[in-house]
């Protein structure tokens, strides 16, 4: 009985290589033979469709790589899908003859076939991806939006920390719209937007503000703020603005910017204050005559150049206070001016008359030139002429005979 079950399945296999055998040669015979039957062409134009969808598929999953963000084990499973529809691909891709073939003794299709089955299941994890980036793209557009300004903005470099936490926090949100838990991501985003708004205040103060606290640090511990305390108040005071500017709009670059000038201007103000004072501390009691006499220069230089006035008769203040006056009435003098001053506009025009009539002038001089030439080489041509006739008559007249002369020379100088 076991002999006869042994020679039982030895046949039973022996005809189920030739039945394989059988399917398979076939089929590769006729793409050597290269015979365009009917068969063949349905499998080329299946393998083409294979071929056309990974490739497709193929530009969607390098896309797919940056969206791990929204769900990393979604992404993961997309993953492991597609490798699993490649391994088919692989089998037939080099192979177009292939594609119609059965992909194994049990599966129930072709190698295309299951190809596309595996495909299908890429598609459906993809749309659920996609599904899920929309919703969380329009659910967190704001703190998208924020996390893409800092990193704009350097925060990352400037607060590694602090930046780290809120990213740990950003992936956080995604993680609950995966989950469906849209209540939460509302909750823990406004949480998220809060830590990131005080971020990005930290990160514009250390770039523009903190520079001038320290200089003003600087100052104090030099000695300015017991040698010029007015002053050096009023740029403490200005830094005090420039950081309530940023607090209030970290995005207001323009305030930003003149908050940051004011406070630089009153730094500057501060250094030169306090050196002038140092300057007067260092100076004997009966030594004072030439400082004033300095300043007071300096006043008389603004009066000459104003209207030539000499006003070092009166006290310096009141010297200050004219010397305003006049620059006002110029200011205003110069506000009210017309943009084109009537009288300048009139020469303008004489001017523009005097231009054209010295072109009409080159214009005149040019034709006369011309004619004075023409003359001129006519006259050149004459000239010649007349040598030549002098030449030939003294080739011909006898020598001696002065009377062929002068009975000649009146006609050639007609010519």
């Amino acid at each position: 009985m076991n002999k006869f079950n042994a020679v039982f399945c030895a046949v039973a296999f022996a005809s189920l290589l030739n039945a394989c055998q059988s399917t398979s040669e076939p089929r590769q015979v006729t793409a050597e033979t290269n015979t365009p039957t009917q068969e063949s062409q349905n499998t080329l134009k299946i393998y083409k469709a294979s071929k056309a969808d990974y490739e497709s598929w193929l530009a969607k999953m390098e896309e797919s790589k940056s969206l791990r963000l929204y769900d990393d084990d979604l992404v993961d499973d997309l993953f492991d899908a597609w490798d699993d529809a490649v391994d088919v691909y692989e089998d037939f891709a080099s192979n177009p003859a292939k594609a119609t073939e059965d992909y194994s003794l049990f599966s129930d299709g072709t190698y295309a076939e299951i190809f596309d089955k595996r495909l299908s299941k890429v598609d459906g994890l993809f749309d659920q991806l996609q599904t899920l980036k929309t919703t969380a793209d329009s659910l967190l557009a704001e703190s998208i939006a924020e996390m893409a300004y800092l990193g704009e903005i350097g925060a990352d470099e400037l607060y590694a920390s602090r930046y780290n936490r809120l990213a740990s926090d950003y992936r956080k949100l995604f993680a609950y719209v995966a989950d469906n838990d849209i209540d939460d991501a509302q909750v823990k985003q406004v949480v998220f937007l809060e830590n990131a708004k005080k971020l990005e205040i930290a990160v514009v103060l250390k770039t523009h503000v903190e520079p001038l606290k320290n200089q003003i640090t600087l100052l104090r511990r030099e000695g300015f703020k017991s040698v010029a305390p007015i002053s050096f108040t009023k740029s403490e005071a200005s830094l005090e603005q420039a950081v309530a500017s940023v607090n209030a709009n970290p995005r207001d670059i323009d305030a930003i910017n003149a908050a940051v000038a004011a406070v630089q201007f009153e730094i500057d103000h501060v250094k030169h204050i306090g050196q002038e004072v140092k300057r007067f501390r260092n100076v004997d009691n009966g030594k004072f005559e030439p400082l004033i006499l300095e300043l007071e220069n300096r006043l008389h230089a603004i009066a000459q150049a104003l209207e030539g006035l000499d006003l070092r008769n009166q006290p310096m203040q009141q010297q200050a206070l004219v010397l305003e006056e006049k620059a006002q009435m110029l200011n205003t003098a110069l506000t009210s001016k017309p943009d084109v001053d009537p009288q300048l506009a009139k020469l303008m025009s004489e001017l523009d008359k005097v231009q054209s009539d010295l072109s009409m002038s080159q214009q005149e001089k040019a034709s006369l030139t011309a004619q004075v030439t023409t003359l001129e080489e006519q006259n050149s041509k004459n000239e010649g002429l007349i040598d030549d006739l002098k030449m030939v008559i003294d080739t011909i007249k006898p020598k001696g005979d002065s009377s062929v002369t002068e009975v000649s020379a009146e006609p050639i100088d007609r010519l």
